[in-house]
């Protein structure tokens, strides 16, 4: 996978570089670093616009499967835990107070939430809410679709024994159960939205992250704006997020994507058409390839892959 993003950006939002996180490491200046004797602290403010060159079929995190809602949406939403931006080897607590209590046959996950954190409405987040939302990724009703069910397996039952409790009982120990908690798509849905409408969340947007939705034009852009409630800070105590806001340009043709580089009207680019790269910028860009993983499925009951030198 292929990112690019401008030298120039002085400080990004650490809940969006978790997002870009799900193709690469956290961009330069949304951690504090050392320079010489004085530590580089993001400064707060600004707008960062970026571009992502597919559209997505809803805005329903838990049924879709692409980085074209991942990259504009997952702001908006918190998860219950998430992978640690500065090392995408580590699991941390997102809306979670602390790791899982794990029983001692590993059947058991007790988890505690934090008691802070709040819905873009201003209804606060409890258990209820977790509880919904995985009921929905694990055990879909009829007519929803969760593409990633299958990944929790082994889930029996989910429990919500207190509004700051939320428990899982497994059939069996899974080694990955705590790992996919951590899964970028698990957007923390209301459960009032939910009761009233499982599909409510395909075309509408209310979570409980950094982002609040401003507007979005179909096609062509897609709006964000700082959540003054954002129940997290960084680790000096700082206020996050540090940008004011964000803006997704849906660009899907290849030359306008070059045509938005050169004229600096974006910042980053989580993916870049190839012919792309190959362009003479009069500015700096830095190109960044980081590992990733892709499913390629085909259909081998097709004629044409019938023939092995085709397949």
């Amino acid at each position: 996978m292929v990112l690019v993003f401008n030298r120039q950006i002085a400080a990004f939002s650490v809940a969006l570089a978790l997002l870009l996180a799900a193709c690469a490491p956290a961009p330069k200046g949304g951690t504090p670093t050392q320079s010489g004797s004085a530590a580089e602290q993001p400064q707060p403010g600004g707008t960062l616009t970026f571009i992502v060159n597919a559209v997505p079929p809803s805005f329903d995190g838990h049924r879709e499967t692409t980085f074209a809602l991942l990259h504009p949406i997952a702001p908006h939403y918190s998860t219950l835990y998430k992978f640690d931006p500065s090392d995408l080897t580590k699991v941390v607590a997102d809306v979670a107070a602390a790791m899982p209590d794990v029983s001692t046959d590993k059947l058991t996950y007790t988890i505690k939430l934090r008691t802070d954190v709040k819905f873009h409405d201003g209804s606060k987040m409890t258990s209820d809410d977790i509880l919904a939302t995985y009921q929905k990724i694990i055990f879909p009703p009829t007519g929803v679709l969760s593409p990633r069910a299958g990944a929790y397996a082994a889930v029996e039952t989910i429990t919500a024994p207190a509004p700051d409790t939320i428990v899982f009982k497994l059939k069996y120990p899974s080694a990955s159960f705590a790992t996919n908690l951590a899964s970028p798509w698990n957007f923390i849905y209301s459960a009032a939205k939910l009761k009233a409408d499982i599909h409510w969340y395909e075309k509408n947007i209310m979570g409980t992250g950094p982002f609040t939705y401003v507007s979005s034009t179909a096609g062509q852009d897609w709006v964000g704006k700082k959540f003054a409630d954002y129940f997290a800070k960084d680790k000096n105590g700082v206020q996050l997020p540090y940008l004011d806001g964000y803006k997704a340009l849906i660009i899907t043709d290849a030359n306008a994507e070059v045509n938005a580089m050169q004229q600096a009207s974006v910042d980053r680019i989580p993916r870049i058409h190839a012919a792309a790269t190959r362009h003479p910028f009069e500015r700096a860009w830095h190109l960044s390839r980081d590992p990733g993983s892709a499913v390629d499925l085909r259909q081998l009951r097709c004629p044409e892959h019938e023939e092995a030198a085709v397949r």
